[in-house]
């Protein structure tokens, strides 16, 4: 349906030691919302997962657009260094891989993820799933591959040319990130790409998008 719908910027990358709040019956933590950006998190195992819920204004297509222009990331993506398509198998089956920018002393991070893509028909809910396959290329000397990646994003219209839209992140990045950085990377990086992607969707060719596999 849709072509390479992916993102996985620096801030969802960086698990650790974190400040706790209220916790759900589930058990998500709420972090914060600031600049309409609620963030989330878990623990699972030695890692935690992060779910991030927002508003944009736009229409699926538009959206779906921005986040298909692969070769953008590093333009409004918080700390994404590279970004490139490394394989497109089919439509909605695509790897691409990514490099993140991590402060000095830390070695930067990369990843390669595989990519689907659905959206019903019938409530025109757009689901991307991406999953790690550090595999596809040879690692690079001097960059930790991430090795354990989980990302689900939903995409669902609402009213007045709003979406709702939530993303779901789990991912051990490997080697030892200190708390400062993790703190960082929760509180900052959320609102830095959200502010990135609202400010990139309002230029007219994503306000007049239309993809033929998206349903409006």
């Amino acid at each position: 349906m849709i072509k390479n719908l992916y993102l996985l910027p620096f801030f969802l990358l960086l698990f650790g030691t974190a400040e706790m709040h209220a916790q759900s019956n589930d058990g998500w933590i709420f972090k914060n919302e600031k600049s309409g950006v609620k963030v989330y998190y878990r623990k699972t195992a030695d890692v935690y997962e992060v779910k991030l819920i927002t508003s944009i204004q736009s229409t699926l297509s538009g959206l779906v657009t921005l986040l298909s222009e692969v070769e953008n990331y590093p333009v409004w993506g918080y700390k994404v260094a590279e970004a490139k398509v490394l394989r497109e198998y089919g439509v909605h089956d695509v790897a691409y891989y990514s490099r993140l920018d991590f402060p000095w002393p830390l070695d930067d991070r990369d990843i390669i993820m595989h990519n689907k893509i659905e959206q019903d028909p019938d409530t025109r809910k757009i689901i991307a799933t991406s999953t790690a396959e550090p595999t596809i290329i040879p690692e690079k000397e001097g960059i930790v591959r991430v090795k354990k990646a989980h990302t689900t994003w939903t995409i669902i219209p609402g009213q007045g040319g709003w979406l709702y839209v939530e993303y779901y992140i789990y991912s051990d990045p490997g080697g030892s990130i200190p708390d400062w950085l993790v703190n960082m990377a929760i509180d900052v990086g959320p609102r830095e790409t959200i502010q990135g992607i609202r400010k990139f969707i309002s230029q007219p060719q994503y306000q007049t998008a239309k993809l033929a596999h998206i349903k409006d």
